[in-house]
This record gives structure tokens, C-alpha cells and sequence, in this order.
């Protein structure tokens, strides 16, 4: 390889080592869009949804989303999204890890993004859609996927104030959306870094050096 290409591929390389990582989303739960609105379940007081989902350890989860239509309710009309633990069916107060209120504008994928929890542990996690005391929806309306996704239909759980906490009985799938942030390119190690920076200086030497041309 002569010097000039050596020098080319000097300069990649402390280019690469200094450039920022991009960071890049995945889903780790995909139900698909809903394609029909015949007989939608319905987010209220009484009602709520929530679907199950597997994390490893260091994930974060930076966005829930389900896929709502307007039902008894109008734009502006507010609900809640939570993540909860894993003792969601089994515990009548379960593990809340993060809660926040979301606003319905148009039918389409609404929720919460912005989020920043990351798992401790791996295991199953659950994400949650309410009315609560400060929510004013009174019937946003939850039509189910036809096709497409990855989740299927026993991954998801219907709950009513009245029972006491969340049951799988009368379980209905519905549109949801979890997004995790995919881990930071590892950057190059500094040996690399002193490596590129070393070929340059080298170069620069061997110009000044080289004989004039008369």
C-alpha cells in the first residue's frame, strides 16, 4: 500500500473513532395496525388494557403506544399509560415503574414517547393503558389487529376496577406499540484511535523530508 492510501485510510479511521453514535430503535412488541373498526373494546373508568412483554436486562424503553379511535370521546380527551412489572395478574396492587398521561388528538398510534426506563432485570413487563381520576376519556375506543404483528392474542389481559386488579379472562387483543432503544455502537478502542492519529503524524514527517522536485 502506498503512503497516500495509507494516509486515506489513517484519516477514515480517526474520523470513525471520533464520530458520535447514531442511535436506533426496535420494537419489542408489535400487534400491527389495526384494519377494521367492528366491534372496538372500549378505554374508560371501568376498563383497562394492558399487554404483555418480554425485556432483557439494560433495555429502555423509550416508547408505549396503542392504537385508539375516538369512540364516545373527542380530541384533546386524556388517558393513562403505565408500565408495570410482572406481578400484574397476580398482585392487587402491582408494581407501577412508570406512569404518564397521553393525550388522543386523531384515531391513530397514541401514547407516550420520551421515555427513559431502563429494565434491572429480565423478565415479563406489561404495558398498561387507564383512565384514571385526572383522565377525561370516557370511551376511547380499542379496535383489534387482523393481521400482522408479532404478539398473539393470549399476550394480553382485560381488567375492571370492580374485580380488584387484572385478570386474562375475556382476554382481546388490541393495538399496541413497545419501543426499546438498541444499544450505542461500541466504540473503536483507543490502541485503534493511537494507531490512526501515529499514521498521520508519520505522514506529515515523511512530506516534510521528501526532496524538493527542481
Amino acid at each position: 500500500m502506498n503512503m497516500n492510501k495509507s494516509l486515506m485510510l489513517a484519516a477514515a479511521v480517526v474520523a470513525a473513532s471520533a464520530a458520535p453514535g447514531i442511535a436506533s430503535a426496535s420494537l419489542v412488541l408489535d400487534t400491527g395496525t389495526p384494519t377494521s373498526s367492528s366491534m372496538p373494546m372500549l378505554l374508560d373508568g371501568n376498563d383497562y388494557y394492558a399487554a404483555e412483554f418480554n425485556l432483557t436486562a439494560g433495555q429502555t424503553v423509550t416508547n408505549i403506544q396503542a392504537y385508539v379511535e375516538a369512540g364516545l370521546d373527542q380530541p384533546g380527551d386524556t388517558f393513562t399509560v403505565a408500565l408495570y412489572g410482572s406481578d400484574l395478574l397476580t398482585n392487587r396492587a402491582p408494581t407501577q415503574l412508570v406512569s404518564g398521561q397521553a393525550t388522543y388528538q386523531q384515531d391513530g398510534w397514541t401514547g407516550l414517547s420520551g421515555l427513559s426506563f431502563t429494565a434491572t432485570t429480565t423478565g415479563t413487563y406489561w404495558a398498561a393503558f387507564e383512565v384514571g381520576s385526572n383522565d377525561s376519556a370516557i370511551g376511547l375506543a380499542l379496535p383489534s389487529p387482523t393481521s400482522g404483528g408479532t404478539a398473539p392474542a393470549l399476550d394480553f389481559a382485560y381488567s375492571s376496577t370492580g374485580s380488584g386488579g387484572y385478570s386474562d379472562q375475556s382476554a382481546m387483543p388490541f393495538g399496541v406499540q413497545v419501543t426499546v432503544a438498541d444499544a450505542a455502537p461500541v466504540p473503536l478502542p483507543p490502541a485503534v484511535w493511537l494507531f490512526g492519529s501515529g499514521m498521520l503524524g508519520f505522514g506529515a514527517l515523511v512530506r516534510r523530508r521528501r526532496p524538493a522536485i527542481v
